[in-house]
C-alpha cells in the first residue's frame, strides 16, 4: 500500500512555500503555547526569594534614578506630566518593547533542545513569548494604573478620557513591531549568536535614541527628523497623548510607523518560516 492509502488522523508535512502558515494547527496546540509561558516564567523566577515581584522592582527603581538624573540632574521638561508618570510610562514601554524583542531574537537558540526533539508547530513558541512578556507588563502595569488613579484624582481629572480607550491598541502594535523585528533578527542569530548579545547592548544605546526619558518637544534643529523616522517613536508619543494628552503626534508619524510595523512582521514571519526547516543543522 501507498502512503496515502492509509487512514491518517494526522499527517505531517514540510512546508512548501514561506508564505504557508496554519492557524488552525496553531489553534489546536495552545495547551502547548500555555506550557511554554508557564516554563518561561518559572525558569526566569526559579530560586528567586521575590519571584514575580521583580518585574515591580525593576520599573520603580528605574523611574527613581530617571528622576534623579534627568529630571533634577539634566532639568529635561515633561510636557507638564508628573514625572512619576512620565517616566514609569517611558519605562514600562520601552521595557515591554526591548524584552519582547530580545526574547523574540533569540526565539531559535533558547529553544534549540525541543525544536531539534520533538515535532510541533514552531510559531507556538513567539507566540507563547508574546504571552509571557504580556502577563509581565501587565503586572506593571496594574502599579502605573494604581499612581495614575491618585494622580487623576488629586488634581489631574483631565487624565481619565476616552482617549483611554485606544490604550489596547498602542499595546497590540508594539507587540508587532517588537515581534516582527525580534523573528527578523532570529534569523541572524542562528548563525552568529554574539548578536544576541550585541542587540542588549545596542537597545541600551538605543533607549537614548528614542523619546523615553524626554518628550519629543525637547528634540529640535536638524535631529529632530531623525527620532520622527524612528517608528518606535510615534509609539511613545501615542502612549503620552492617549494616557496625559500631550505629546507631539502627527497622523504622518503613525501611519509611518504602522506601515513599518507591518513590513517587519511580514517579513519576520516569512524569514521565520524559511529559517525554522535549516536552523537545527546551523545551530
Amino acid at each position: 500500500m501507498n502512503f496515502d492509502d492509509y487512514n491518517w488522523d494526522t499527517v505531517i508535512k514540510s512546508k512548501q512555500s514561506p508564505f504557508t502558515f496554519d492557524l488552525k494547527q496553531i489553534t489546536e496546540y495552545r495547551d502547548l503555547i500555555f506550557l511554554f509561558v508557564k516554563r518561561d516564567i518559572a525558569t526566569t523566577y526559579k530560586q528567586t526569594i521575590l519571584g514575580p515581584l521583580w518585574y515591580l522592582f525593576q520599573p520603580v527603581f528605574t523611574t527613581v534614578m530617571f528622576i534623579i538624573v534627568f529630571r533634577h540632574v539634566a532639568s529635561l521638561g515633561t510636557d507638564g506630566i508628573p514625572p512619576v508618570l512620565f517616566y514609569f510610562a517611558g519605562t514600562i514601554f520601552w521595557s515591554f518593547f526591548s524584552s519582547l524583542l530580545v526574547s523574540q531574537a533569540r526565539v531559535f537558540y533558547n529553544n534549540k533542545d525541543i525544536f531539534g526533539k520533538v515535532y510541533f508547530p514552531r510559531l507556538t513558541v513567539p507566540i507563547s513569548v508574546i504571552f509571557g512578556e504580556l502577563i509581565k507588563f501587565l503586572i506593571q502595569f496594574a502599579l502605573f494604573s494604581i499612581i495614575y488613579i491618585v494622580y487623576m484624582f488629586n488634581g489631574y481629572p483631565d487624565f481619565f478620557s476616552v482617549r483611554l480607550l485606544f490604550l489596547p491598541f498602542i499595546i497590540l502594535w508594539t507587540v508587532l513591531m517588537a515581534t516582527g523585528l525580534g523573528l527578523m533578527i532570529s534569523s541572524v542569530t542562528t548563525k552568529y549568536r554574539d548578536l544576541a548579545k550585541a542587540l542588549e547592548f545596542f537597545l541600551s544605546m538605543f533607549m537614548y535614541a528614542v523619546p523615553v526619558v524626554y518628550p519629543l518637544s525637547e528634540v529640535s534643529g536638524r535631529f529632530r527628523i531623525i527620532f520622527i523616522l524612528n517608528p518606535v517613536t510615534a509609539v511613545l508619543e501615542c502612549i503620552r497623548k492617549v494616557c496625559f494628552g500631550t505629546g507631539e503626534i502627527s497622523l504622518y508619524m503613525i501611519l509611518y510607523s504602522v506601515g513599518c510595523t507591518l513590513v517587519f512582521l511580514i517579513a519576520g514571519l516569512l524569514l521565520f518560516n524559511k529559517n525554522e526547516k535549516v536552523f537545527v543543522d546551523v545551530i
